[in-house]
């Protein structure tokens, strides 16, 4: 089983400024969609990763793929 976040741009766009032309929504989703930022989606997952496995008492200490060196 997969689990993916898939997000429309230029329906996005549509929805938040239905009055442009189709010109100007898919110049700006083209736009968005080469210079978009995913670090941000990462630290948010981390974040929400993090505190659902602390609500729900699990341990991610030394789950991370990390050895410690002396």
């Amino acid at each position: 089983m997969t689990h993916n976040l898939t997000v429309d741009v230029k329906q996005s766009v549509r929805f938040f400024y239905p009055g442009l032309t189709s010109e100007q929504v898919e110049f700006l989703s083209k736009t968005i969609s080469d210079n978009w930022d995913y670090s941000n989606i990462y630290t948010t997952m981390l974040e929400d990763l993090q505190g659902y496995a602390t609500f729900n008492n699990i341990n991610l200490e030394g789950k991370d793929g990390v050895e410690a060196s002396e």
